[in-house]
């Protein structure tokens, strides 16, 4: 899979793997809970099925309360020649509970104990919480220079986060910021900075859930037919084209392939501005909810 170049000279694949949806506490479609046996394997599956398949970055954060659970696929992949560590882009984030605790070595150190790693390729500050996220952004400048992370960033971001950072006068700038973007929310002031300042945008909900009006939207659906391809594959090939990196989530085999099964076209610029058009700023996940005081 190609790869992209952060501005620390840290390579990123252009697509990665989420892993959002397998947070240990979460329940079945029938509202059954879901045994760490019964997720282990459905991640472990996914991830040797999307890692044959050419992924190479895996995304969590500490609140997906799955760390310790990876910890334990990473182990299987590495002693059983699957991947080698060193293939790997892994990413975990800090939360706010633990930003409220002002301790992001402490932290750091938690994250690599469960996940059973001597460093992470990215570690980011989950959201930019109010009253914490400066200071703590400072400590994670320190603990980039200490070598267990190679790169630092931020996510759910906004602009005046950024000028915020800069007028605080911090010694690194994020590396990557990590923000929901899809065709009906394109963040075009947020990328253009990020474009100025050298900083990688990534998108997670990036295909918007496959929501009916996504699915249903007749642009997406004549580019479909146009292209030969799935409207995930016509999502998934305008976050490409356009440098930004898109995050998916599922264990699903036959999902996986269809999200990372988009570097054999290319979209016409025509194509590209009518996807940009669709925007109306859709919000799938309000930071009001995630993030109080946001």
């Amino acid at each position: 899979m190609q790869r992209r170049m952060l501005n620390n000279g840290v390579e990123i694949p252009s697509i990665i793997l989420g892993t959002s949806i397998c947070d240990r506490q979460c329940f079945s479609r029938f509202g059954n809970y879901v045994s760490d046996k019964v997720l282990f394997k459905q991640m472990s599956d996914g991830m040797i099925y999307a890692i044959k398949n050419g992924v190479t970055g895996i995304d969590t954060g500490r609140d997906y309360n799955n760390e310790s659970l990876l910890g334990k696929i990473f182990n299987e992949l590495f002693r059983n020649n699957i991947a080698k560590r060193e293939e790997l882009f892994i990413t975990t984030k800090v939360g706010n509970g633990q930003q409220r605790l002002r301790d992001m070595e402490k932290e750091i150190d938690i994250s690599l104990k469960a996940m059973n790693l001597d460093y992470v390729d990215l570690w980011m500050l989950h959201w930019p919480l109010p009253d914490f996220y400066i200071e703590n952004w400072k400590q994670l400048c320190k603990i980039y220079k200490s070598g267990k992370v190679k790169s630092i960033g931020m996510a759910n971001i906004r602009e005046r986060h950024l000028l915020e950072l800069e007028q605080a006068g911090v010694e690194l700038m994020p590396q990557v910021v990590q923000v929901e973007c899809h065709p009906f929310r394109t963040i075009t002031g947020l990328r253009e900075m990020c474009k100025t300042r050298n900083i990688q945008v990534e998108a997670y909900t990036a295909n918007c859930a496959m929501l009916p009006f996504v699915r249903e939207n007749l642009v997406l659906q004549q580019l479909a037919q146009k292209y030969g391809k799935s409207i995930t594959q016509i999502i998934m090939r305008w976050h490409v084209q356009q440098g930004v990196v898109p995050i998916f989530s599922s264990n699903n085999p036959s999902h996986i392939k269809e999200n990372v099964d988009v570097f054999d076209f290319s979209l016409s610029e025509e194509d590209m501005q009518l996807i940009f058009g669709l925007n109306i700023d859709y919000k799938y996940h309000p930071e009001s909810v995630n993030c109080p005081g946001y």
